[in-house]
């Protein structure tokens, strides 16, 4: 209970006073997640803080093991400092760059990672109302063992393929 109120405490700070011209409305979309395991994602954006919030499940995925049953929940919030067209004449392809937090855990094994990453990628709005994204994201931070014994650093890359619909 005290590592979810402790991630809830940084998501909220990292939130607050985050304000800036981004996509007007409400985004929501879908995508297959890969980063702490692989799996089905769900992508949302509000209207209030310009945030790109990621909610993942993992249910593969450790390196070295792959035929151990594996389960995992990461969430992450990203800021596009950067979003821009490829083209002055096209808004329909551009690219982002960003900043954010990921927060990781894992039935599995026990441990939560917490990170902070560089989003960067490419969207693609063939449709109104419609974008496709490709999402890479390094990660720099840490883990903690499930029974707090161990604590080290924790380095990694994430990725995202996904559909999002904006009202």
């Amino acid at each position: 209970m005290k590592r979810f109120a402790l991630v809830i405490f940084f998501v909220v700070l990292l939130a607050v006073g985050l304000f800036a011209d981004d996509h007007d409305g409400w985004g929501i979309g879908t995508g297959f997640y890969g980063g702490y395991g692989y799996g089905p994602g769900l992508l949302l954006k509000t209207p209030v803080l310009p945030l790109y919030w990621g909610i993942n499940v993992s249910l593969g995925g450790i390196h070295g093991q792959q035929s151990e049953p594996y389960f995992a929940v990461t969430l992450s919030g990203d800021y596009h400092f950067l979003e821009q067209n490829f083209s002055k004449k096209n808004d329909k392809f551009g690219w982002f760059l960003g900043g954010g937090i990921v927060f990781s855990h894992s039935h599995y094994d026990g441990k939560s990672a917490f990170a902070g990453r560089i989003p960067f990628g490419i969207y693609f709005a063939p449709i109104k109302y419609f974008d496709f994204v490709l999402e890479f994201a390094p990660e720099a931070g840490f883990y903690i063992s499930a029974d707090f014994s161990t604590i080290d650093t924790n380095f990694g890359m994430s990725g995202l393929l996904g559909v999002r619909y904006w009202f």
